[in-house]
């Protein structure tokens, strides 16, 4: 004989059986709907592209003038690396902002050290060299037609007399893989022999290069990558320690002397020299956080050391240029995005967005198929790259059927089925994979093209 509390709970527990999966399908079918009504309205508010290819005018582009507003930073995103029309069309906008907008620098995800070299021959003060990989750009740029069609191309406009105010190349980023720390720390010196001889020498046979020279290897080649990390990891603690100290004198030096050494060279090298001296400090910051990723607490210090670091030297930029100045950012989607990656990590734009607000403005890319090139290491190059799948961001874009468009995401009105879809997480392009994210919170815009092909390598 059955109780009748036993009886109940069978009763309950078959109810739930029947009325949870109706449950599903109901929101099943209200996710549906709300999909459906955000194609319809991104396809009456989605702004055309003509073409990803620079040099063919910028009619179609007019209507990106009130996108960007007076925003001062503006970040251009890939979902895929080496990306043939990522690379043409931010080539694109990067003319549009800077010819019809008076953008005035170009800031990229590459490290700082290096691409000093980089600005120098956008100004014509050095030739171009016979290999750009690694010594002028990190991360396994530099071999992309695209990309050096780009720094040809700025060097043009900066020939140009009509152009009084020269264009600016900036490296941001810390590469700890592919840099080696002694390219910013010979910055430093090289301007120290200058103005202070006797630190210099100091710290060429006592200080900062006899430490440095202790985990040195990287930089210069892909058979080098990783070299002075692995080379770092084996130091003592009191080793790192002693550089540490050593970077952090370096620096004071600088902040200590700041008026003597701009009277005896001028401000702007010193401010040149100065954040020589500073990428060298983010680099050792960096690379603490590379060598400790194997604890579980501290699993993702180098990525925020090396985000922070980006959004410093974005700030950094923006004081360079002086008031009326305004900065193209290229960066993977990864970093631009004002959202925590993987709902942990603050990346480059989330700390922008807390710096600059409404002065920073940033635009995803992302598309539906294609096929990628397979010139770099994996993840971050595949040869082949399925079509999106429904019910992502990308999936859904697809559905408008405009071969590629930019769509401000800042005009979804504040209430309704497309803000509910867009205000919840949803599964974006990253490389080969998805990455769960609010597009609301995440992108300003978005710019979406049907079909990728593989950059063309030198």
């Amino acid at each position: 004989m059955h109780s009748p509390k036993g009886t109940m709970v069978v009763f309950l527990v078959a109810s739930l059986a029947v009325i949870a999966p109706l449950v599903r399908a109901q929101e099943a079918k209200q996710s549906e709907r709300e999909a459906d009504a955000f194609v319809a309205w991104a396809a009456k508010n989605a702004i055309p592209v003509t073409t990803t290819e620079p040099g063919k005018g910028f009619k179609d582009l007019q209507p990106i003038k009130k996108m960007i507003g007076k925003a001062r930073v503006v970040a251009l995103g890939e979902s895929l690396h080496g990306v043939h029309e990522f690379y043409q069309v931010r080539h694109r906008l990067l003319e549009f902002l800077v010819e019809e907008m008076g953008f005035t620098a170009f800031a990229m995800e590459t490290g700082f050290a290096e691409a000093v070299k980089i600005n120098d021959y956008v100004l014509g003060r050095v030739d171009e060299p016979e290999r750009w990989q690694h010594n002028w750009f990190t991360w396994g740029f530099g071999n992309e037609q695209e990309l050096l069609a780009l720094v040809r191309w700025m060097r043009r406009y900066n020939e140009n007399p009509q152009h009084t105010r020269k264009l600016h190349f900036y490296g941001i980023d810390v590469a700890v893989s592919y840099s080696s720390p002694l390219a910013a720390i010979e910055g430093a010196l090289t301007y120290l022999d200058k103005v202070d001889p006797d630190y210099a020498a100091f710290a060429r046979r006592q200080s900062v290069l006899p430490l440095v020279g202790r985990f040195l290897g990287s930089g210069g080649g892909d058979q080098a990558r990783g070299v002075s990390l692995k080379k770092y990891k084996k130091l003592a603690v009191e080793e790192r320690n002693a550089y540490t100290a050593a970077i952090a004198d370096l620096v004071s030096r600088f902040e200590a002397r700041r008026v003597d050494y701009i009277r005896r060279s001028s401000e702007d090298e010193y401010e040149w020299a100065y954040h020589y001296a500073i990428a060298a400090r983010q680099l050792d910051t960096a690379y603490r956080g590379a060598a400790t990723e194997e604890k579980p607490d501290d699993a993702n210090g180098y990525d925020l050391e090396r985000d922070r670091a980006m959004a410093d030297n974005v700030l950094w930029v923006l004081q360079r240029e002086g008031p009326s100045g305004r900065i193209v950012v290229w960066a993977h989607n990864s970093h631009i995005m004002k959202v925590l990656q993987w709902g942990e990590r603050a990346r480059l734009g989330l700390f922008l967005d807390s710096m600059l607000g409404g002065d920073y403005v940033n635009i995803g890319f992302t598309f539906y198929r294609g096929v990628q090139s397979s010139g770099w290491e994996e993840p971050y190059r595949a040869p082949i790259v399925e079509p999106s799948k429904r019910g992502s961001l990308d999936g859904e874009l697809a559905q408008i059927g405009l071969p590629m468009f930019f769509l401000d995401l800042r005009t979804v009105p504040k209430a309704g089925p497309v803000y509910e879809w867009l205000n919840q997480v949803r599964e974006m392009r990253w490389q080969r994979e998805y990455q769960p994210l609010n597009p609301i919170q995440a992108w300003d815009a978005i710019f979406y093209i049907h079909s990728i092909r593989p950059a063309q390598e030198k």
